[in-house]
């Protein structure tokens, strides 16, 4: 794919163990070695370093492709070397040689469109409704917003191969006008000379000085991969989120030697009308610190709730939809939360830590993590994306972003608990319906093997008596067991979302939201259900009613252009 044809600029010359070339298109796109060393490259122009990236170059035949965007650069001669130190992530194995190096640099090539750009967004285990990247790592959601007409989602991004680097991380960005059809853009945020830019928050400032009003606004941590600190930064778009400027004045705070930890990090920023301030929620250390601004220049730390861990989401949220009863939420990296109060300065807590979702993956971990709700909802609506720390096998991507929600807070005999459901939105990808009422378990598995293992959103209504149990099953693999107590007088409500390497499960309007790494290997199976305390035992009117709509892709249309 790297034929003479295809390139456009002037012969490349290697200088040294550098390769140069003048940029006449967007991309460049970069062979990958899956198990090759990790090497920091840097990109010149006129002898001054403008970029540096990380990369596992293909010394030999590549096992995939990443691209860079480099329209920054349209027209300018730059020269592309490594530094001669390696990244801190994971290395792989040699170190390869200098005819090697030289033959990888030499694949390096030019173009208007990725490698690949052809079969983007149908590789064999990409998901179809769940957000994936065009290439490399993805993992916390940052900021997402709506701003300007559309939505707009951050994410931490390494793209630059599906073995990520802490140090060399990027804010992605992507924007959509209904939450479900995405188009990924550039980078928001790149590496700069206080390093990597880490999760955040964003908002809308309407008086922000000295960048005009109504401006988007991000306040992220930056990471030094050298010092390992970790400080409270500033950039703003004035060009509804196409491009961001870094705030001068940066870091605008800095608590490292202050807690005793460089554990400072991820932001979460708004406007309290209450008292007129700026509110900073950041995790330090052991817990959530709440910090005050009027200018979002200079903070004053009020209070520290010790508990809950990184990434911290916080939004007060009617219960039953009743605005005269409101609650605050604070929620951490994973799906654990507190209900409570807070007045501007203190949030109180008035549940114990509770828990919204489950579901481990391959390697024990939440799937669920890092989840953010979006601000300024156009219908005040309390809609969160998670990341969903699942490896899709054999990609040239790797994470996705679980779909997006919808929060509620409902009163239970246990107290005021949080409930997440899929968003209304989803009926824009529903394809073929199929309904059927009063079945029996194995009637409802003939109907279910009839729509195969594409990707479906089931819809149960089901019946169950006393000590009974309806296992749900993917390719003979339980995802989750509802037993009859759980459900009031035995019925309930179950929803079922399967995609590639995923599936999501809502029982009674998330009373249990159950996230499950899926197996992508062909003839796996798919959905099944199955009655009984693990006997198989079949029943007759288990489900009175089952839905089964046939998802249509989220990518219709997308292909590898840069944006």
């Amino acid at each position: 794919m790297w034929l003479v044809g295809l390139l456009v600029w002037v012969a490349p010359a290697l200088m040294g163990q550098g390769r140069s070339m003048t940029i006449a298109q967007p991309t460049l796109n970069v062979p990958i070695a899956k198990d090759g060393a990790m090497k920091v490259f840097a990109i010149q122009v006129d002898g001054v370093t403008v970029r540096e990236f990380p990369a596992q170059l293909a010394e030999k035949e590549p096992d995939y492709w990443i691209f860079l965007d480099v329209s920054a650069f349209q027209g300018k001669t730059i020269t592309i070397s490594p530094e001669g130190v390696q990244a801190g992530g994971d290395s792989g194995s040699g170190g390869g040689t200098s005819a090697g190096l030289r033959a990888g640099l030499d694949r390096i090539y030019q173009a208007n469109t990725i490698e690949g750009a052809a079969d983007l967004y149908k590789e064999r285990n990409r998901p179809q409704f769940h957000f994936t990247v065009k290439r490399g790592w993805s993992n916390d959601v940052n900021g997402p917003i709506f701003y300007q007409g559309r939505y707009h989602l951050f994410w931490q991004a390494f793209p630059f191969g599906v073995n990520w680097d802490t140090g060399f991380m990027y804010w992605g960005h992507a924007w959509s006008t209904d939450l479900i059809h995405w188009t990924e853009m550039a980078p928001a945020l790149m590496l700069d000379k206080l390093s990597s830019p880490w999760s955040g928050t964003s908002f809308v400032d309407h008086d922000w000085d000295g960048s005009g009003k109504e401006a988007l606004v991000l306040v992220y941590t930056a990471f030094d991969r050298v010092t390992k600190k970790q400080v409270q930064c500033l950039a703003y778009s004035t060009d509804g989120g196409a491009h961001f400027t870094r705030y001068q004045g940066n870091p605008v705070l800095d608590t490292n030697s202050e807690v005793g930890s460089n554990d400072t990090r991820d932001p979460k920023v708004f406007w309290y009308a209450p008292t007129k301030r700026w509110v900073m929620v950041l995790f330090e250390k052991d817990g959530m610190s709440f910090f005050n601004s009027t200018d979002l220049k200079t903070w004053t730390r009020k209070s520290h709730f010790k508990g809950l861990h990184e990434c911290p989401d916080f939004f007060e949220l009617a219960v039953e939809g009743d605005a005269r009863q409101k609650k605050w939420v604070l929620h951490g990296g994973s799906s654990s939360y507190y209900v409570g109060t807070f007045d501007g300065e203190k949030f109180t807590p008035e549940s114990d830590e509770l828990r919204y979702a489950e579901g481990k993956n391959a390697h024990g971990d939440d799937v669920l993590y890092a989840a953010q709700s979006f601000v300024d909802m156009p219908d005040g609506r309390r809609v969160q994306m998670a990341w969903g720390r699942i490896q899709p096998e054999g990609m040239a991507f790797n994470q996705m972003m679980l779909f997006p929600t919808e929060f509620r807070l409902v009163k239970t005999g246990e107290g005021i608990r949080l409930r997440a459901k899929p968003i209304a939105e989803i009926e824009k990808l529903h394809g073929k319906k199929r309904t059927y009422a009063s079945l029996t378990v194995e009637e409802a598995n003939t109907r279910l093997k009839l729509a195969g293992a594409r990707p479906l959103d089931v819809k149960l209504a089901v019946k169950l008596e006393q000590e009974r149990e309806l296992a749900i099953q993917f390719g003979g693999m339980t995802l989750a067991t509802i037993h009859a107590a759980e459900l009031e007088k035995g019925k309930g409500d179950v929803r079922v979302l399967i995609d590639k390497a995923v599936a999501e499960i809502f029982v009674d309007g998330g009373a249990r939201y159950i996230v499950r790494e899926l197996p992508t290997s062909p003839g796996a199976g798919g959905l099944e259900l199955n009655l009984g305390q693990g006997n198989g035992v079949h029943g007759a009117g288990v489900i009175d009613r089952m839905e089964v709509d046939a998802m249509t892709s989220m990518w219709t249309g997308e292909r590898g252009k840069t944006k």
